[in-house]
C-alpha cells in the first residue's frame, strides 16, 4: 500500500514539473492566412512567434499587382484621342530626370514620383482636371495615380506605359527634336543591381 501511494505521489510530482517545463506549442494564423507555430512559454509571460521570414515580403510579382490594382490604364488609341480632344489634358512624366530627357511623350510634364503629388498640391488646385500619367512600364505612374486620387483629384488615369508606345513605333521628343527609340536599355528601376553595404565609417 505504502509503494503504491509513494508511486503515485512521484507520478503526480514528475506531471507537475513536466508542466511548468515544457514548452506548449499551439496554432495562429499567420501571413495570407496561413497557419505558424507560435511557443508558449510557461514561464514567462512573454509569446515568442516563429514566423516564415520568407513569406514577410512581398515578391516584387506583388508589388508591381498590388500597385496596379484599381487603376483605370488608356492604351495609345485611347491617350491620342485624349489629347485631341482636350487641350488643356495634364500629361506627366514620372520618370526619372534621364529618362525624360532621353525621349518623352511631346508636351508632358516632367515631376518625378515623390515631387508629384506636392507640385500638384501646390499648383493645380482643379479637381476635376484631366491628368494622364505615365513611366515605361505603367508600374510607377500606378502608383501616382493612387496617390492623386487619395488628394482628391477625381479624373486621373494611367496610360500603359512607353514601351508600348515604343513598340507602336510612335514618336517621342527631347531637346533635339522627334526622336525614334532605337533600343530600350535593359537596366530599369527593378532589375538595377544595388550595393546597401557600402562603407560607412
Amino acid at each position: 500500500m505504502k509503494k503504491l501511494l509513494f508511486v503515485l505521489f512521484f507520478a503526480n510530482v514528475c506531471a507537475f514539473a513536466f508542466a511548468f517545463t515544457v514548452p506548449e506549442w499551439s496554432m495562429s494564423p499567420g501571413i495570407s492566412g496561413k497557419k505558424s507555430f507560435i511557443k508558449v512559454s510557461n514561464n514567462s509571460s512573454r509569446v515568442n512567434s516563429v514566423p516564415d521570414t520568407a513569406q514577410m515580403l512581398m515578391t516584387i510579382e506583388q508589388l508591381i499587382q498590388d500597385s496596379r490594382e484599381g487603376v483605370d490604364f488608356i492604351n495609345n488609341d485611347e491617350l491620342i484621342k485624349r489629347i485631341h480632344a482636350n487641350s488643356k489634358v495634364v500629361l506627366i512624366d514620372v520618370r526619372s530626370k534621364e529618362e525624360y530627357d532621353a525621349g518623352h511623350l511631346k508636351g508632358a510634364t516632367w515631376l518625378e514620383r515623390g515631387v508629384v503629388e506636392f507640385t500638384l498640391a501646390r499648383t493645380l488646385r482643379d479637381p476635376n482636371a484631366e491628368i494622364i500619367v505615365y513611366c515605361l512600364k505603367g508600374n510607377r505612374s500606378a502608383l501616382v495615380v493612387k496617390a492623386l486620387k487619395r488628394m482628391g483629384y477625381q479624373n486621373v488615369k494611367s496610360h500603359v506605359g512607353l514601351e508600348e508606345w515604343f513598340k507602336a513605333n510612335l514618336p517621342v521628343y527631347n531637346f533635339l527634336g522627334e526622336v525614334k527609340m532605337v533600343e530600350l536599355r535593359k537596366l530599369n528601376a527593378a532589375t538595377n543591381p544595388v550595393e546597401y553595404y557600402l562603407d560607412k565609417k
